[in-house]
């Protein structure tokens, strides 16, 4: 196990525990993954702490061999195994940390270890709500109990937490000349991406010209207050077309630098594997012309940001 992850999830906890605890906690166990996915285990549980915490949930990172605290209500437990061909499932259990009752098995498979980010985010918002409605539950027969009354019909209400202000980044885009007119494309989807993914992990994008950021970008940061700054130079994409292989496919290569106040924290050129589009269909919705080439490289970019996500995530403690 690395340490950064490590330290990511003890973050949330310190979160967590930063207004005083409620009587009911929830405790998540690391997952448990096939030998060859184990570095999956942090990062898919450090999504969904993050999940819970923003859900408003007291949240309790219980590590290896740790035993569950007396005051967690209900547990988080899962897996990560491969499937069939390259596929990867993701299954996360809810269950009740007194009896062992499970409650709720959810499950989200990845298509393949590429996709796996944005499986552990649909992952967790399949929990938050499955978690805080079986603790709203468990809360209102705790106190009947206590107070030595049948439970109201109507579950208790957890509240969630109001939504922390937003760290604010900066980021540009730019195409290589080199790259043609497909390349201004892809500038163009990464920049339309850009925003929801950024905010996703609560971070408030703020574009600027590629100049502002050339050759001083921890400047930048410092002097726009900002958290850490993003550029994407899109280098090259390859795109096949559906009249030279039965399904459209493209492949690209983007270099990206992330620099936080004190400088650039990492520089890289990401290369896609192979991202495979659809038959495109013609005039009449027959045939086999007209490739959607905008559907193609709108997800040629969101493959971009999936593989630059884990490397911010490591980088940037609040990129959670």
């Amino acid at each position: 196990m690395s340490v950064k992850p490590l330290l990511a999830l003890l973050f949330l906890a310190r979160v967590a525990h930063a207004e005083p605890e409620p009587a009911h906690s929830v405790a998540l166990l690391p997952l448990d993954a096939d030998a060859k996915l184990e570095l999956y285990g942090q990062p898919v549980a450090s999504e969904l702490a993050r999940a819970l915490v923003q859900g408003g949930l007291d949240v309790l990172v219980v590590g290896p061999k740790m035993a569950v605290p007396e005051k967690a209500r209900l547990v988080v437990d899962g897996t990560i195994k491969a499937g069939r061909g390259d596929t990867v499932t993701l299954t996360a259990r809810i269950r009740d940390s007194r009896d062992g009752t499970i409650y709720d098995t959810l499950v989200v498979t990845a298509a393949s270890l590429t996709g796996i980010d944005r499986a552990e985010e649909e992952l967790s918002a399949k929990v938050l709500p499955s978690v805080r409605g079986r603790l709203a539950t468990l809360i209102e027969a705790d106190n009947a109990a206590h107070a030595g009354k049948p439970p109201d019909p109507k579950p208790a209400v957890v509240k969630p937490a109001a939504p922390a202000a937003l760290a604010v980044m900066l980021a540009s885009f730019h195409a290589d000349a080199n790259a043609g007119a497909s390349g201004e494309a892809l500038r163009a989807a990464l920049a339309l991406a850009f925003v929801p993914w950024a905010s996703h992990r609560h971070h408030d994008v703020h574009v600027v010209d590629q100049y502002v950021l050339a050759g001083k970008i921890a400047q930048a940061v410092v002097a726009q207050r900002a958290e850490l700054a993003m550029t994407l130079d899109v280098l090259a994409i390859e795109l096949v077309q559906a009249d030279l292989a039965p399904i459209p496919t493209a492949r690209a290569r983007v270099r990206v630098r992330i620099s936080d106040p004190e400088g650039i924290v990492f520089d890289r050129v990401i290369h896609t594997d192979t991202i495979v589009g659809e038959k495109g269909v013609g005039e009449n919705g027959v045939g086999e012309k007209g490739v959607d080439q905008p559907a193609l490289i709108a997800r040629v970019a969101r493959e971009i940001l999936s593989i630059a996500d884990p490397q911010v995530r490591r980088r940037i403690p609040s990129w959670f």
